[in-house]
């Protein structure tokens, strides 16, 4: 079957795996980066938006910001840990001659969806941390 791509085009698709692997570990570490930032700034600063934690409002918000701030944070390095399993799948059943498809795109889905729920945790995390505070500084 590779017989029969242009040359142009398996270039094009080595330059795109190579982009994918930058974005990859890039998309990881900013993630862990806003995740590990949003979490250490809004420990360090509630102080200054809430003199009385006891008697601030809706602190179920923080509490559920920073839960979904540390899955966050835990779910990006299990990921990292799991893409590298697979990865290592992979290359082994290459060297071996077991490489399939199908086994290759349903572990990329399985790191994807890690991925989509860090976001989404993170997001929701901070979202949580932005009302709360929102909700007491006008307090």
């Amino acid at each position: 079957m590779a017989d029969d791509i242009p040359e142009f085009l398996l270039k094009y698709k080595e330059e795109l795996v190579t982009l994918l692997h930058k974005s990859q570990d890039s998309f990881e570490k900013q993630l862990s980066y806003i995740s590990a930032g949003s979490l250490a700034l809004s420990i360090g600063f509630i102080k200054d938006v809430v003199t009385n934690i006891a008697e601030a409002r809706s602190k179920r918000l923080l509490d559920m910001g920073w839960i979904l701030l540390c899955i966050t944070l835990l779910g990006n390095c299990i990921s990292h840990i799991r893409a590298a399993d697979l990865h290592n799948k992979t290359i082994a059943d290459i060297n071996h001659g077991r490489y399939d498809d199908k086994k290759v795109e349903k572990r990329y889905k399985e790191v994807s969806a890690v991925n989509w729920i860090s976001v989404f945790t993170m997001l929701f995390g901070i979202a949580s941390i932005v009302i709360f505070v929102s909700v007491n500084i006008l307090k």
